[in-house]
């Protein structure tokens, strides 16, 4: 069977892309390997506003909205961040799900589930696709395009030869019943024997049910034996207020690809969200970036259909207006994550007992940002207390006045005005 463009993944980003070009009169098909759409759940289901808008999901999938965090030391700092605005909203993943994937059959494209892609092979027409059923039995389908949506563990991707992000953290979670306590605040948990190189976090979802979980990062967790689920069980233990009433509804769990993919792209073929590394390396949240990654890709596909141009060299635009559009926060990210991954329980309890200060707190919640980690990040670079400070973390970090304008690794640049705030953008170095 012919199409114009064929997408392999029916998650979030896959829908959005496919309702995008079927919307423009294309012929789209969607392969989904799961037999429902939105199932398993595979995420902790916190976005920002801007989110939800790009996502064109109507906002009854929110279940919450959550106006700040506590984050827990190793041992004994919290620091706790309550602000006015709303800062993350706590959804129905398969609710928002559900909904992007009627948004493409409502604009023409079509949503086969149970059907797995496993082989490609070019055409004259295109890119020749094999997917399986349940039942192990071939089907095949040809595309003018090819679009990898399907997420860490990407065949599309696989299938190219593209190399793939060298660190992917391992995550356990679940859906809980937690009766509420402060049902607006995040609770983050930084403990490198607990949550080697990421955090343990519970995120209200209201109606008196929370996402929980923890995750691990092979960079740091080498040679270390503990499961995923065993080290959820040591976190319970050492906050047992906070989890002693807790009940798990429904486990789940899932991989986050941390890096910076050079080319997404190659003849007839384009990748977006998890399968592009399309995610913020801080939080590993991925659903806006490979939202906005998901419009530039529609478009490209569009063009090239008008063009009938699937040629790398045509393609390679998708590359750059990613790379515009949120590179530079992604090697930020990566920066910062690589500061954190070098941090010892000390330093990092040194950190939150420094920013528990009014000034700070006041700097964080007015800056902080679900999706631009640098714009907080360059503002506690930049601000005249930090400079002033002589401080010197474990004999390794050192923040002095003759590097007031600069963090270890990185640069900033100020620049222009975003909604009204100001936009704040670490640079690397090269």
């Amino acid at each position: 069977m012919n199409y114009d463009v064929i997408v392999v993944g029916g998650g979030p980003v896959g829908c959005a892309v496919a309702r995008d070009i079927a919307k423009a009169g294309y012929r789209v098909l969607v392969l989904e390997e799961h037999q429902e759409i939105g199932a398993p759940v595979q995420c902790a289901g916190l976005i920002s506003k801007r989110a939800l808008k790009i996502s064109r999901v109507p906002s009854t999938v929110v279940l919450n909205q959550l106006n700040g965090m506590v984050v827990y030391g190793p041992w004994k700092s919290n620091l706790e961040l309550e602000g006015r605005k709303v800062y993350a909203l706590a959804i129905d993943r398969l609710a928002f799900d559900c909904s992007l994937a009627e948004q493409a059959k409502e604009a023409g494209a079509e949503i086969r589930c149970g059907r797995r892609a496993v082989k490609f092979a070019y055409v004259p027409e295109g890119i020749l696709v094999e997917a399986k059923n349940r039942a192990g039995e071939s089907i095949f389908f040809s595309g003018r395009l090819l679009i990898g949506a399907d997420g860490h563990n990407s065949v599309v991707a696989h299938w190219l030869g593209i190399p793939r992000p060298q660190e992917k953290v391992s995550l356990y979670a679940a859906e809980v019943w937690w009766p509420e306590q402060n049902g607006r605040l995040a609770h983050i948990f930084l403990d490198r024997d607990l949550a080697p190189g990421w955090f343990g976090w519970i995120f209200p979802a209201g109606h008196n049910r929370a996402r929980v979980g923890i995750g691990r990062s092979p960079l740091v967790a080498e040679g270390r034996e503990a499961s995923r689920r065993l080290l959820f069980n040591q976190l319970k233990d050492k906050y047992p207020l906070l989890f002693r009433e807790m009940k798990v509804l429904q486990n789940t769990s899932g991989t986050i690809p941390i890096g910076f993919l050079r080319q997404t792209y190659a003849a007839h073929v384009m990748l977006i969200g998890d399968a592009a590394a399309h995610l913020k390396p801080v939080s590993g949240g991925g659903l806006y970036f490979g939202l906005r990654a998901g419009e530039l890709c529609a478009d490209t596909a569009i063009r090239a259909l008008q063009a009938q141009n699937f040629t790398p060299d045509f393609l390679k635009i998708y590359q750059k207006k990613w790379e515009a559009a949120m590179g530079q926060e992604i090697s930020c990210g990566l920066k910062l994550r690589e500061l954190f991954l070098k941090m010892k329980n000390e330093e990092i309890e040194f950190l939150l007992g420094f920013f528990n200060k009014p000034l700070w707190r006041k700097l964080i919640l007015k800056y902080g940002d679900l999706d631009y980690h640098s714009r907080l990040a360059a503002r506690l670079a930049t601000a005249l207390p930090w400079a002033r400070l002589p401080v010197r973390l474990a004999g390794r970090y050192s923040i002095k006045q003759e590097t007031s304008d600069r963090l270890p690794g990185l640069s900033v640049r100020l620049s222009g005005e975003d909604s009204g705030n100001m936009v704040n953008v670490l640079q690397p170095d090269r």
